[in-house]
């Protein structure tokens, strides 16, 4: 069983080996280790306030942790129960995802031939359409975005300065949808509009000035632009868990592995 010392977490904080911002007991947080603890994706761009809060909670952190030192609460066996349960899991964690880094990377031929052999998966079920719309609340809004694009605006640049809805900032356009994705109301008016034509609709949420721009009807088969997300995640799920099978395989020969069913019958 693995068994996390508690005295060592305070231990890990104890380094002197750099300058030493924060003090608690015996524990001490060094420069370095502070600029460890940041996560990368916010590497030079937190503010002096931002590290001052981080070393503030550092410090909160510590007393509590040494509170509960001094409680024995270490000593507790359900709760080192529950630390062996935590430190197992990470270690599980880490050493698959050291194992998945050499099947991580896909390129577009990966993508391009998985598509190829399993285009059948990608068949609609249902009808799908996909429009671009500027979305607007009033009915002075929706006649002044009408006159702009019926006078040449550029359908994109009006969506992006006057819609409401999120697709604003691809230029209104909605992308690929079903009916059981939007407003009744919406999903007909789209339905009855003419390809390229721009028609105005109105629902629950506002006024649509919309514009439809492809439909795809059931059993089509989805463009691979559309699925090609899916499909590199579709390729990371198989090639993880076909590692994860031959690791278990490989772990198997080593360290004998058991499991008693008839005993799993017996009730305790």
């Amino acid at each position: 069983m693995v068994t996390l010392c508690f005295a060592g977490l305070m231990a890990c904080s104890d380094t002197r080996t750099g300058e030493v911002i924060a003090e608690v007991g015996d524990a001490v947080l060094t420069r370095q280790e502070l600029d460890r603890r940041v996560p990368i994706h916010l590497n030079g761009r937190l503010t002096a306030d931002d590290r001052q809060r981080m070393v503030e909670a550092w410090v909160e952190e510590q007393l509590l942790f040494q509170e509960a030192l001094t409680k024995e609460l270490d000593e507790d066996p359900a709760i080192t129960r529950r630390v062996d349960q935590a430190v197992q899991m990470i270690l599980r964690s880490e050493l698959l995802e050291r194992s998945f880094t050499a099947v991580s990377t896909i390129t577009e031929d990966d993508i391009q031939a998985y598509y190829a052999e399993h285009s059948a998966t990608f068949t609609r079920d249902i009808p799908e359409i996909r429009v671009r719309q500027v979305l607007v609340k009033g009915r002075s809004d929706a006649n002044r975005v009408k006159k702009r694009l019926d006078d040449g605006g550029m359908f994109d640049q009006v969506a992006l300065e006057e819609s409401i809805d999120e697709s604003a900032a691809r230029g209104g356009d909605v992308g690929y949808f079903t009916e059981d994705r939007v407003e009744p109301a919406f999903w007909a008016g789209c339905e009855k509009a003419k390809i390229g034509k721009l028609t105005q609709v109105r629902t629950p949420l506002g006024y649509h000035m919309i514009e439809v721009l492809d439909r795809k009807d059931a059993g089509s088969t989805r463009d691979l632009l559309d699925v090609r997300d899916e499909i590199r995640q579709r390729i990371l799920t198989e090639r993880r868990e076909d590692v994860r099978k031959k690791l278990l395989e490989e772990i198997r020969n080593r360290i004998p592995a058991s499991i008693k069913y008839d005993r799993l019958e017996t009730s305790s």
